[in-house]
Order: structure tokens, then C-alpha cells, then sequence
């Protein structure tokens, strides 16, 4: 075989070995000329966006872009046309057949000039998922900022094993008082604001042995030296690959204070409670006290009187000197001052039946026979043997005394 032969196998093959490339190829080529028109398309378009090649030769490029990417694809291909360099599109958004937008970014090169080629190559790539993957990431990472910055909590991301002060937020400042440029770079203990440095310590080792801690009660020193309440959650992240503190500080000082407040108003509600019962306690001694010496001179008032003036109006009635009304008349004014009539009248009440106590508290507002009746539901003459009743176990059967008036002068 001479070099002749050698040399034209070696191109066959690498010709065969091209088209299998541009035939595998995940990547679109595309070769239009000066007009934009196609004139060569890689089978790989079928994949990327569901066109046979023969569908595409003859159409322009630019009528398959997103209206709102097409000013960006026109400049591309005017740039690279003028230029005759290589120039980037960035992501467009190209049709697919069945309707959707796939996002490429492709790569135009001007090879107009070149005899085998005569037109402008484009390599496309599909990059529809990494650029929604890319959207996603962008969107998490705004969402994260705002709620970095805007929450009203501090968060605060620290070196884990030096302590430096890595980013704060807004939160950090309304809480502790020091701005942003005051404390990063430094360490947290440079800035001040343990109250005491050991807890610092020991919420590292909580975090290096648990992973995380939540709501730990610490106490910080503010700018100014004020000691501010909070509860802390943090937990270990990585950036860079470098771990990392992030923590999330509620500031309660505001809630610890009312707590307090609401401690020792308890407490003095209480002490007072306990002096009020102190006092009844005393109050009750007096009053039981004061009622022992009435019931002591009550005592002996009617003694003198059974003793004394009773037997004495007994012989003066023997006498003749005192008719037998005066002494009626006497001896129910002197059952009047010690309470005879009282006592009697107590005691009389105490054996009348439950329907009789609702019959006679109905009698002492003024309600005549027939209104009790139906209020109670009974017949007036059921009515009429409980009113008899009741005179007779207050006694009153054998005298001409009005009920009703007896009852309420009572």
C-alpha cells in the first residue's frame, strides 16, 4: 500500500469518524450563510427540540427565538457577521416543536470566508434545566436575603472555631445597639456582648455534640451596658466548607419584665390576701369576744330582772296597787329588753315545715291568700291550714295579733 492510498484511508476514516461526532453530538450544529438562511443542522436538533434537520434547512434561526429574547439573538448575529470573531449568546429561549421554550445558549462563529464552510456556525447546548436550577438557587437566594435582612430577630453567622463575627443582620443591630461595620471581623467575645463568656462555650459544645440547640435562654450586654433577655437557636452550616455558626436571637426582655411584674404582683396579692385573712381572723376574735360580754350582760340583766323586778311586780299586783293590764303591760315590755319575744320567735320558726317558711315569706310581703295559692299552685283552703298552722307554732292561735304585721315587725 503506498503513502497515496495510506493518506486517503487516514481521511476517510477521520471523515467517518467527524460525522459519527456530529451525529452523537448532544450539542446542536447549525452552519447558516450570510442571509441567516440554514443550509446544514446536526440530527442532535431532534432531540434538543423536535425538529427533523430537512424541517429546519431554509429557515432562519432567529424565527424560532422568544420574542423577547429575538433583539438579543439579532445583535449576536450582527456582531459576529461585522466581527468575524467567535461571540456568546448567553440564554436564549428557542421553540420547541410541540409548543414549549427550551432555554440554549450558543456559540457563533464567522466562517464565511473558509471554503469548506461558507456560512456562520452555531454550537447550541441545551441548558433549560441548569438555567431553571439557576432561577430557583437566585430566587432562594433573594428569598434568603430579604428574610435575613428584614426579620425582626437577630441572626448572626459566626466563625465556628475562632468566633469572628462573619455577616449580621438588621436584627443584630435593633438588639444589642452595635452597627454591622462595629462587630464583623471581630470576635464575639471582643465585642462584648456575653454577659458571661462561658456560656459562650457552652453553647459550642451543645452545637458540636448535638448539631443544633433551640431556644436556650442567654443574656446579652447591649450597647450601653443594658442586659437584653433572649432565646437563642443555632446550629452548624457549612460555607465554603467551612463550618459556621448561624444563630437566631429573640430578644424577650420585654416578656421576662412582665413575667417579673406579674411574680411579684402575684406575690404581693398574695401577701395582702394573707394579711386580709389575718385581719378577718382577728376581726372575728373581737367580734365573738364582744358577743361572749353581751351575751355575759344579757345574762345578767335578766337574771336581775327574774330576780328582782319580776317578783316585785307580782306583789304589788297582790297588793292591789298595780291592776293586772298594768302588769301585762310591764312584763311585756320587760321580755322586750331581754329579747324573750326574739328567742321565742326564733325558736317557734325553726319547726315550721320548708312549705310553710315559703307560705309565711310570702305573708311577710303582704300577698293575700289567694295570690299564694296560685303562686304555689295550691287550693285556698290547703293555703288557709297553713296559715293556721303557723300561728299556731309561733303561738299566736289564742291571740288577736294581725300575721302578717307580727311577721315583719320581726
Amino acid at each position: 500500500m503506498n503513502q497515496h492510498t495510506q493518506e486517503s484511508l487516514d481521511a476517510a476514516r477521520v471523515a467517518l469518524l467527524f460525522q459519527a461526532l456530529i451525529r452523537n453530538s448532544f450539542d446542536i450544529i447549525k452552519v447558516v450563510d450570510p442571509q441567516a438562511k440554514t443550509i446544514f443542522v446536526s440530527p442532535s436538533v431532534e432531540r434538543v427540540l423536535g425538529y427533523q434537520p430537512r424541517e429546519l434547512i431554509g429557515t432562519n434561526p432567529l424565527d424560532f427565538l422568544h420574542p423577547d429574547d429575538l433583539e438579543r439573538g439579532l445583535q449576536a448575529l450582527d456582531a459576529v457577521s461585522q466581527s468575524g470573531s467567535v461571540h456568546a449568546t448567553g440564554p436564549l429561549r428557542a421553540r420547541h416543536k410541540d409548543g414549549s421554550w427550551r432555554t440554549i445558549e450558543a456559540v457563533l462563529q464567522n466562517l464565511v470566508d473558509d471554503a469548506d464552510v461558507r456560512g456562520i456556525v452555531m454550537n447550541y447546548r441545551d441548558i433549560t434545566e441548569r438555567h431553571q436550577s439557576e432561577i430557583q438557587l437566585r430566587l432562594l437566594d433573594e428569598r434568603f436575603e430579604k428574610a435575613f435582612r428584614n426579620s425582626p430577630d437577630s441572626i448572626t453567622i459566626t466563625d465556628l472555631e475562632t468566633g469572628r463575627i462573619i455577616e449580621v443582620n438588621d436584627g443584630f443591630e435593633r438588639i444589642t445597639g452595635y452597627r454591622r461595620d462595629d462587630v464583623v471581623g471581630r470576635t464575639t467575645l471582643e465585642s462584648g456582648i456575653w454577659k458571661d463568656p462561658e456560656v459562650r462555650k457552652h453553647l459550642t459544645e451543645v452545637v458540636r455534640r448535638d448539631g443544633r440547640v433551640r431556644d436556650m435562654f442567654i443574656e446579652f450586654v447591649a450597647r450601653g451596658g443594658s442586659v437584653r433577655s433572649c432565646l437563642v437557636s443555632a446550629e452548624v452550616i457549612h460555607l465554603d466548607g467551612r463550618p459556621c455558626f448561624l444563630a437566631v436571637t429573640r430578644d424577650i426582655t420585654d416578656r421576662v419584665m412582665a413575667d417579673e411584674k406579674l411574680r411579684q404582683t402575684t406575690e404581693q396579692l398574695r401577701a395582702e390576701h394573707q394579711e386580709v385573712l389575718r385581719k378577718n381572723i382577728a376581726f372575728q376574735e373581737v367580734v365573738d369576744h364582744i358577743d361572749e360580754e353581751k351575751t355575759k350582760y344579757r345574762h345578767e340583766i335578766c337574771t336581775n330582772i327574774d330576780n328582782l323586778l319580776r317578783p316585785t311586780l307580782r306583789k304589788l299586783q297582790q297588793d292591789g296597787r298595780l291592776s293586772r293590764r298594768d302588769v301585762d303591760i310591764l312584763v311585756h315590755g320587760l321580755d322586750e329588753v331581754t329579747g324573750k319575744h326574739i328567742n321565742d320567735y326564733r325558736r317557734n320558726v325553726s319547726k315550721l315545715t320548708p312549705r310553710e317558711m315559703d307560705i309565711l315569706d310570702m305573708i311577710k310581703t303582704g300577698r293575700s291568700s289567694k295570690q299564694i295559692a296560685e303562686a304555689l299552685g295550691l287550693s285556698s283552703q290547703t293555703v288557709h291550714k297553713h296559715r293556721q298552722s303557723i300561728r299556731r307554732k309561733l303561738q299566736l292561735d289564742h291571740r288577736e295579733v294581725n300575721l302578717a304585721a307580727y311577721l315583719r315587725s320581726h
